[in-house]
């Protein structure tokens, strides 16, 4: 008996899934099946994990399917943070009827987006079809720099720039790192915090105090935990090539806005 027996028979379909959730780092095996799977040479770990109707139409950015976890599922927790890795997403479907064991991808697709609602987290994959027809970033024309610091255009190593921290207190999102008041206010603005791999914007820095844009996982409870938390710190840019800009960091070859355009539309037409 082969996959096709099954899935084209009335009643012998005994269908199930499997998950690869992939960052290139951690791949994260799941199924559908209430009992752990030995498929492919890998065991599957059972999950509540649930997809959503799987649909092909003309349009290849509307065919995105969504995954939905319960609210307590520990690996969904962690793709609500931001990550440096893309998650890639693989579904394969299968028969406990088909005693080969054969399986078929019926989706292949990366996670674009995650967020809590009610009692789920609902996880969207977007079809790994759109890169192939989605045009590429273009440059571009403004007077502040186009690029995102530490990241492919800017070209800055976070590396050479971040130093050793310690953050012995957290208020929300606000943390006192005493190495930050070793800089004038507002150098570490637009900056890093990296805790254990995982990267934190600074939205605001007075003194010793350093604002986040967003929580970075586990490190508010690392501190309540253990009265403070090793972390290092990066300057931050305001996209300029000023003394808070490209002058910081002698980076001015990299800087990608045009700071001298004119503030005449040249597909504008005018009298004047």
């Amino acid at each position: 008996m082969s996959y096709d027996t099954p899935e084209s028979s009335v009643d012998q379909g005994q269908p199930y899934f499997l998950y690869l959730l992939d960052n290139g780092v951690s791949p994260v095996r799941l199924t559908s099946d209430p009992d752990f799977l030995t498929r492919m040479g890998e065991v599957w770990t059972p999950s509540p994990i649930a997809h959503a109707d799987i649909e092909q139409t003309g349009n290849i950015e509307k065919n995105s399917v969504e995954l939905t976890f319960p609210l307590s599922d520990i690996y969904a927790k962690t793709l609500l943070t931001p990550a440096n890795e893309v998650t890639t997403v693989t579904v394969w479907r299968g028969h406990h009827t088909d005693l080969s064991e054969e399986l078929r991808v019926v989706w292949k697709g990366r996670v674009v987006d995650a967020k809590s609602a009610k009692q789920n987290i609902k996880v969207s994959v977007e079809s790994v079809f759109t890169s192939m027809r989605r045009p590429g970033c273009r440059a571009r024309y403004q007077r502040t720099c186009r690029h995102a610091l530490y990241f492919p255009g800017c070209n800055i190593d976070v590396d050479d720039f971040k130093v050793a921290g310690t953050v012995t207190a957290v208020s929300g999102l606000a943390l006192t790192v005493a190495e930050a008041a070793l800089q004038t206010d507002q150098y570490y603005k637009a900056g890093l915090v990296i805790f254990n791999d995982l990267f934190g914007w600074i939205g605001d820095h007075i003194g010793s105090t350093l604002t986040l844009i967003g929580a970075i996982d586990g490190l508010a409870e690392y501190v309540t935990a253990h009265g403070s938390a090793s972390v290092f710190i990066a300057p931050g840019c305001d996209l300029s090539t000023g003394p808070n800009g490209c002058a910081k960091f002698s980076n001015f070859l990299n800087m990608g806005g045009f700071e001298f355009m004119s503030d005449n539309n040249p597909f504008s037409q005018s009298i004047t």
